[in-house]
């Protein structure tokens, strides 16, 4: 299961997700990634995020990819040291605009 909360700001959204990232998730999150007119940035906290697959991980590229194409950018931000580990593993630092920061509001963009 997945739980996505929209925090919204002046260039963007922020989704703040809780759950797993999985083949049987992933479209929750690509439907409320997708990108909306006047949109400059998506942020996608995972600090809430305690599992992700290889799906999981080839959807947020595929995001980015996305949001890319249409001259936006997106930043995944907080991810559990878990997760961060298994970005570090598969070399996603090097892939994804990716920090790890203290949670954010929509005041922040």
């Amino acid at each position: 299961m997945l739980a996505i909360s929209i925090t919204k700001g002046d260039y963007g959204r922020c989704l703040n997700l809780k759950g797993e990232l999985d083949m049987e998730t992933l479209a929750t999150l690509e439907q409320a990634a997708e990108v909306q007119e006047g949109e400059r940035q998506l942020k996608i906290n995972l600090a809430g995020v305690s599992f992700i697959d290889s799906t999981g991980l080839r959807g947020l590229l595929e995001i980015q990819r996305r949001w890319s194409m249409k001259g936006g950018e997106v930043r995944v931000i907080n991810p559990c040291p878990e997760i961060a580990e298994v970005f570090r593993l598969v070399g996603m630092e090097e892939l994804l605009d990716y920090s790890d920061q203290s949670k954010v509001t929509g005041g922040e963009y």
